[in-house]
């Protein structure tokens, strides 16, 4: 049996640029205040369903097959956290076009260059980012399904591209489109003890591709910003020799403030 899971809010934060597409003057700051929310619109949420569910059941009464399927849903939950992220990213431009941003949040650590091409009021850039993710399951009401299955040392990196362009209205309006692509490998160890099945280790990747639109009202110095990202996730997880595949289409909207000095 092959499981469709949509694998994809370890790297929530990642998914969103939420910046306008004019890359920041040599000496000038930005501060950003995000927040990402993933939204899977296949297999992913019947996966957790039945995960809860089986871990909910006496374990002694599982049979292989379903306890092969508490572990995948386990394994899913984990690699798909946090479903709704909060982030920080502090941005300086360095001249010649260039500029730097690091970001962290929930767990996440990273940072990214951009290369731009400035033609007043349109603008475009190239991005790239890369980020740490330590992973780990987010769902509260899963505690009976964690000590059934313990995911450890979820380890994780995403690798981002991104082009974009778009245009600014004086000081008050900001509107971008882009393309993405995120390459995610990942190592993590999975202890199932609990349902009969022992210890094993699984090292995969994890790929997105699609685009987002956004934009931003403000002032000056202050702006709200608004995106939606929607990209195709894919990639294979092996885990006690079952294949689980991870494809399905993603849904990232997020929004914040985000104050240029």
């Amino acid at each position: 049996m092959v499981w469709a899971l949509t694998l994809v809010t370890g790297c929530a934060m990642n998914l969103a640029e939420l910046r306008s597409p004019r890359v920041l003057r040599g000496g000038e700051m930005q501060v950003t205040s995000g927040n990402n929310v993933v939204v899977p619109t296949s297999g992913v949420a019947e996966s957790w369903r039945t995960a809860v569910i089986l871990a909910e059941a006496n374990d002694e009464d599982l049979t292989d097959d379903e306890a092969l399927d508490l572990v995948g849903g386990a394994t899913a939950i984990a690699l798909s956290s946090p479903g709704y992220g909060t982030y920080v990213e502090y941005a300086l431009g360095l001249g010649r076009g260039f500029d730097f941003a690091a970001r962290v949040g929930n767990g996440i650590y990273g940072v990214g260059f951009r290369k731009g091409i400035d033609r007043h009021p349109w603008h475009a850039n190239l991005g790239l980012r890369a980020a740490y993710n330590g992973g780990g399951s987010w769902l509260s009401y899963a505690n009976k399904l964690n000590s059934l299955v313990d995911i450890g040392k979820v380890r994780r990196v995403d690798l981002s591209v991104t082009a974009m362009a778009g245009r600014e209205w004086e000081e008050w309006g900001r509107l971008w489109i882009g393309a993405k692509a995120v390459y995610s490998p990942y190592t993590l160890d999975i202890d199932a003890s609990a349902v009969g099945l022992g210890e094993t280790s699984t090292s995969s990747s994890l790929t997105y591709a699609g685009g987002f639109i956004g934009g931003g009202l403000g002032f000056r110095y202050v702006h709200f910003m608004v995106e939606l990202s929607v990209l195709y996730a894919s990639g294979e997880l092996d885990v006690f020799g079952r294949e689980y595949s991870m494809k399905g289409l993603v849904l990232a909207p997020s929004w914040g403030f985000q104050v240029t000095f």
